[in-house]
Parts: C-alpha cells; sequence; structure tokens
C-alpha cells in the first residue's frame, strides 16, 4: 500500500480521531497533518517514526556536541601549541570534553552510553 501525507482540519480529525489514528497506524497514511483555519499546527505518526525521529534528534544533538568538543580541541592547541606537548593538550581537551557532556547528560540534552570495561 502507497504510503501518503493527508491533511485535515482540526473538526475533521476531533471526530473522526479513532479511524485517523487506526489509518496512521495501518500505514494508510504515513502522517496527517492537522490544520486549524487552513494553517498546520500538528502533526500525527506512527509509533515508530515517532522513534525514528527522536533517535535521529539524538544522533544530531551528539554530533553537535561533537563538534563543540573538536572545536574546543583546536582551540586550546592553538593557544598552547609551544607551552604543552600534544599530548597533553588532548589530555586537557578530552578533561573539557568529558566534563561538557556530563554537563548535557545532566540539562537532557544529550544521552551518552559508556562502554563498559
Amino acid at each position: 500500500m502507497l504510503q501518503q501525507t493527508k491533511t485535515l482540519p482540526a473538526s475533521q480529525v476531533q471526530n473522526n480521531f479513532g479511524a485517523i489514528a487506526k489509518r496512521v497506524r495501518d500505514g494508510e497514511y504515513k502522517e496527517v497533518i492537522v490544520e486549524n483555519r487552513g494553517e498546520p499546527i500538528v502533526a500525527i505518526v506512527d509509533m515508530e517514526e515517532l522513534q525514528a525521529m527522536k533517535e535521529f534528534r539524538e544522533q544530531k544533538r551528539q554530533k553537535e556536541a561533537l563538534n563543540k568538543l573538536r572545536a574546543l580541541r583546536a582551540k586550546i592547541q592553538a593557544r598552547t601549541i609551544s607551552k604543552l606537548s600534544d599530548e597533553e593538550a588532548e589530555n586537557i581537551a578530552d578533561r573539557f570534553g568529558r566534563e561538557l557532556v556530563e554537563d548535557l547528560e545532566k540539562e537532557g540534552k544529550v544521552r551518552f552510553e559508556r562502554k563498559s570495561s
């Protein structure tokens, strides 16, 4: 069955929510865009699609955190190139990186899984 996006007014969704949710769950619609006065306000997607969106957002947050860490490492190395060895600069950047990840975890912005030793 070809999945499609369906756009419906909020009043129709309100009156037929069960049937619309079933069509999304069964794959008849990939998503339903709900409009209020012609403006899109929310979307209805199945749980698998929602999980995929959550995973994508998490990957994006992790990538952004990693890019910040790389920039920090480069900045530290550039400032201290004549004073610290590469290993010392990397150790400092790694320490800042761990602290940054811990802070982001506490704020709920990233989820970081540590490898078991």
